[in-house]
């Protein structure tokens, strides 16, 4: 390839009239180069699918992630309660738990960690997309692209007090 190709660019976004670019960029002075411009009319249509998939897709992966770690949390629990017993680090618990009370006592509490997280992400994921969206309708396009991470930071905000 051609240095052209290959050849990193390097933006100064302050406010001034200082631009550094490598000698190779065919790149305007001001270029925006942060990331593409949304399309004003895109077409995608937020009905209530969508927001079913999102919450769902967020529902189902809170509880794998954390019904995955269920048994950490059995046993991080169990040296909490008695850590006279369980004095052996974390490896030990799952060692003490498993020779005392079989492998099956390190999913305790599996289906309320299951449930509840699903439901947690069910609000959390749904209700971030929703508070995006809604926003960006009330606020129009062009105002939300400069308005980006305001907008997913108080999304994300108002979908976790309601989760």
């Amino acid at each position: 390839p051609s240095p052209a190709a290959t050849a990193p660019i390097f933006l100064n976004f302050s406010h001034n009239t200082t631009h550094t670019m490598s000698l190779y960029s065919n790149i305007t002075p001001n270029a925006n180069l942060v990331a593409p411009k949304p399309i004003a009319k895109s077409g995608k249509v937020y009905d209530l699918m969508y927001y079913l998939k999102g919450s769902a897709a967020g529902g189902i992966c809170c509880s794998i992630t954390h019904g995955a770690l269920t048994p950490v949390d059995v046993v991080k629990t169990r040296i909490q309660l008695d850590p006279v017993k369980y004095n052996s680090g974390l490896v030990g618990g799952f060692k003490t738990v498993i020779a005392e009370e079989g492998t099956g006592a390190l999913l305790t509490g599996l289906g309320a960690t299951v449930g509840g997280y699903f439901v947690q992400g069910w609000f959390k994921f749904g209700g971030v997309e929703f508070f995006k969206i809604n926003i960006v309708k009330s606020i129009g396009d062009e105002r939300a692209w400069e308005l980006k991470t305001p907008i997913y930071l108080a999304s994300a905000a108002a979908a976790e007090t309601i989760a």
